[in-house]
């Protein structure tokens, strides 16, 4: 009996992948996928609804940058032979300005927790992957700052000029 071997089955052994091993990076890249183009519609939403244009500006800014993460992750899952996972729309609710950018430094601050996880988890068998997530990492915790900075001065609180 000749087993023949699809796509996925040869891109892994080409790329010493073990089988869980495999499963589990596409899953991983499959997962950030989703959170990523859904970041981008969100950042895309909340920019449009921002009192301040500087504020529209950076998140549009922060919405291309995730964009091309997920260009990213679109070109290692389909290295691996697997298909890019439909993306869940996201809704939010009627919210003001400070409500979006509390939102989505909440956001950012969980991505950037499973990021680590999910470097550590790849790092030993696929450091090219491991790369990659870091440098999502890295543009996040750039993200992060920004989106820290326009509530500092979007805060009615706050003493810093909007």
């Amino acid at each position: 009996m000749v087993y023949e071997k699809g796509w996925s089955d040869w891109w892994r052994e080409f790329l010493g992948v073990s089988p869980g091993g495999y499963h589990d990076v596409v899953k991983i890249l499959q997962d950030r996928y989703v959170e990523e183009m859904q970041h981008v519609k969100r950042y895309t939403e909340h920019a449009q609804r921002m009192q301040y244009p500087q504020y529209r500006e950076k998140l549009l800014h922060i919405a291309a940058d995730e964009a091309r993460h997920a260009e990213w992750l679109a070109e290692k899952i389909t290295l691996f032979g697997a298909q890019l996972p439909s993306v869940p729309e996201v809704r939010a609710g009627e919210k003001n300005s400070w409500q979006y950018l509390l939102a989505d430094l909440a956001e950012e601050q969980h991505c950037s927790a499973e990021l680590i996880e999910q470097m550590q988890t790849v790092r030993e068998e696929l450091p090219d992957i491991a790369e990659v997530l870091e440098r999502i990492y890295e543009d996040n915790a750039k993200h992060r700052a920004e989106i820290r900075d326009m509530l500092m001065r979007s805060d009615p609180q706050s003493i810093w000029p909007a």
